[in-house]
């Protein structure tokens, strides 16, 4: 082999291997958003009735989402009814021992009268009567005293079993109230608004991935839909955790957009997760959440959920 080619495959030998770029997939993501979550009912199922189409511009006051409450309406109507039989039967009640009151207030009157008229018939002088007429006066003031006294007792005990009566009506009528304000209020839950103007938006069911959608049932507590801001997007995307050791926070990156091929846009990593997690139909490694900022901070005519694919340049390289 002749030496000038020689020494022309030594020095490309020598020359340092041009590293690939690094490559993640994410996309646009709202620092704050409205998400509006499954209510809480009895049920853990609930069924959503109707949402609003995906993409819908929305303003405040509009409504979003409508979940299926023909059960709860129908809890609510026997509630009510419940409401109105027991104020009916506390009024009755109240009816009722109002008259068992006056009737122990009569015979404590009338004790009182007897035990009067006992102590004067009592009080004749002994030799103004005969001795069996004062025998029998004296009779008939100790079985007064006794009457007064247990016509007394009778007519405590008849008002504290008003008072307690009375307050197990108010109990009563007090948990069917607090019982029927809790399924109101359920109800109300059932239909959902938006507080903020901004573009509706699907979020994925937790366990398959697939949006959420109408006709969809879901568990009290998921999130089905968000309302996302536009004025602080971000980049959220997903890095390997084998590739880990190749990204740091403040490193330059390149942001394309799938919707929009002729977009490029610098950013700046922002934060690298903790912990890699394993995601549905990406294989068996674990990714690593990365949140991307943009260099630009004029308005992009970017929305959330848009697909981005970041590049990460290696060290030094140009």
């Amino acid at each position: 082999m002749r030496p000038a080619l020689c020494s022309l495959l030594l020095a490309l030998l020598s020359l340092p291997a041009l590293a690939e770029p690094l490559l993640l997939s994410g996309e646009v993501a709202a620092r704050d958003s409205q998400v509006f979550v499954a209510p809480e009912t009895d049920e853990w199922i609930v069924q959503i009735a109707w949402m609003v189409e995906e993409g819908t511009r929305v303003e405040p006051g509009d409504a979003v989402v409508q979940y299926d409450s023909a059960s709860v309406a129908a809890n609510l109507e026997q509630l009510e009814e419940g409401l109105r039989k027991v104020k009916a039967e506390s009024r009755r009640n109240d009816l009722i021992q109002d008259l068992e009151l006056r009737e122990a207030q009569h015979l404590y009157d009338v004790a009182v009268l007897n035990l009067k008229k006992a102590k004067l018939d009592a009080g004749i002088p002994s030799e103004l009567l005969s001795e069996l007429q004062y025998e029998q006066y004296q009779l008939a003031l100790t079985q007064a005293i006794n009457d007064e006294v247990e016509t007394r007792k009778a007519l405590a005990v008849k008002k504290e079993d008003v008072v307690a009566e009375k307050q197990r009506s108010q109990v009563e009528i007090a948990g069917a109230k607090n019982e029927l304000r809790r399924v109101q209020l359920m109800l109300d839950s059932m239909t959902q608004y938006s507080a903020r103007s901004g573009t509706a938006m699907y979020v994925d069911h937790p366990w398959t991935r697939n949006k959420i959608r109408q006709g969809d049932s879901v568990e009290r507590g998921f999130s089905v839909l968000e309302i996302p801001s536009t004025d602080d997007l971000h980049v959220r995307a997903w890095l390997n955790e084998v590739d880990i050791a190749q990204v740091h926070e403040v490193q330059q990156v390149s942001i394309g957009f799938d919707a929009r091929p002729t977009l490029q846009v610098a950013g700046v990593i922002e934060r690298i997760g903790k912990q890699a997690e394993p995601k549905n139909h990406w294989g068996d490694s674990g990714y690593i959440d990365v949140d991307i900022r943009f260099d630009n901070k004029k308005s992009l005519g970017l929305l959330p959920g848009m697909s981005v694919l970041v590049e990460v340049s290696p060290e030094g390289s140009p």
